[in-house]
């Protein structure tokens, strides 16, 4: 069972990781496409040297979110977001988040496919799409992107997450249930990207 902290603290995380959204137009030479046979940690490339930094609108304030893989021991890493300490399992099944030696929500599922979905605490996650696109403010484009959509109760709340192949999370978006309308109360948008073996900016 994950504690109430757990929930607490993973749900802080998500609203400051990364809105389903796609770029459209016709291929350019900054396209970016997708390899072939794509899993989970492709999506989601936790090796250390890995940095992300995020436009975030939350309850109406704009902060900048940053991302750090501190380590990786086999099939567990550490992302530091912040004074945060996130664990993250890649495992065969896909990528879950670990708090010491339990497995909790799969992030990402394999096999990668359209419409696949599976149990979260409190509600289920589906793959919204795998043909999402996303454009980096340096001008490269990535096509192939997915989209992994979470529906939770208690409250009542959507988070729309978009993952670019060989980039990880991009955009996100989280919208909250009130009354018979959901308002959107977190947007992110990555803003830079320092990959392992890059010079730090």
């Amino acid at each position: 069972m994950i504690s109430h902290r757990m929930r607490s603290t993973r749900l802080a995380a998500l609203t400051v990781l990364l809105v389903a959204g796609c770029a459209t137009g016709g291929g350019s030479p900054n396209d970016i496409k997708p390899r072939a046979n794509l899993t989970a940690a492709d999506f989601y490339p936790l090796v250390p040297g890995w940095k992300w930094a995020y436009d975030v609108e939350k309850d109406g304030v704009n902060i900048l979110a940053t991302y750090a893989v501190a380590e990786r021991t086999g099939d567990v890493a550490v992302v530091l977001a912040g004074d945060q300490r996130l664990t993250y399992a890649i495992t065969p099944e896909g990528i879950a988040q670990k708090d010491g030696g339990m497995l909790g929500d799969y992030v990402i599922k394999n096999p990668v496919s359209a419409g696949a979905e599976w149990p979260v605490e409190g509600g289920r996650a589906h793959l919204a799409s795998v043909t999402a696109d996303f454009k980096l403010d340096s001008g490269e484009r990535y096509l192939g992107c997915i989209v992994v959509e979470v529906t939770r109760t208690d409250p009542v709340r959507v988070t729309r997450t978009t993952f670019a192949p060989d980039l990880g999370p991009v955009l996100l978006e989280m919208q909250v249930q009130d009354g018979t309308k959901f308002t959107t109360v977190t947007r992110a948008r990555l803003r830079a990207v320092t990959r392992p073996g890059d010079a730090t900016p």
